[in-house]
């Protein structure tokens, strides 16, 4: 007998090997300091259940667990401490700087290494979301800087 059995029809064994399939398919997706995608995440998680046989919860954390342990970042975790920096930086009159859309356009950039372009495009479509909006910058005071960006 291979140890206790779940009635899902995996041993504790079975359990520890989809576990341990699982950490390192995380690590082969976070290979190099790569942001794992929302994408990712999900394949990693439905792999985990449809195929290793892990409930979602069991998957969840273990994917979790392991991207702590690897020190690799979600891409929803990203985003969700850029949204958190724009509604820090554009206070309470939800006023954005073209000096502090670039500050977080580039630690953006620098977390998930990426090009600046694409960065500053997805600042932009947060700012959107979190209905924050440009101030005014320049000799002429106006929000062209920010018109300029392509999304």
């Amino acid at each position: 007998m291979r140890g206790s059995y779940h009635g899902n029809g995996f041993s504790d064994e079975d359990m520890f090997d989809a576990e341990d399939r699982l950490r390192q398919l995380v690590r082969l997706r976070g290979q190099r300091g790569r942001v794992i995608s929302a994408a990712e995440e999900e394949r990693l998680l439905e792999e985990a259940v449809t195929r290793l046989g892990m409930s979602l919860e069991r998957a969840r954390g273990v994917l979790h667990a392991e991207m702590l342990r690897g020190q690799i970042p979600l891409e929803s975790d990203l985003e969700d401490t850029v949204a958190e920096l724009l509604k820090s930086f554009a206070g309470s009159r939800k006023k954005l700087s073209r000096r502090d859309f670039e500050v977080i356009a580039n630690l953006h950039a620098a977390q998930r290494k990426i090009q600046i372009e694409s960065a500053r495009a997805m600042v932009k479509r947060l700012m959107e979301e979190e209905d924050i909006s440009p101030r005014a910058a320049g000799v002429m005071r106006t929000k062209r800087w920010y018109r300029r960006i392509k999304t």
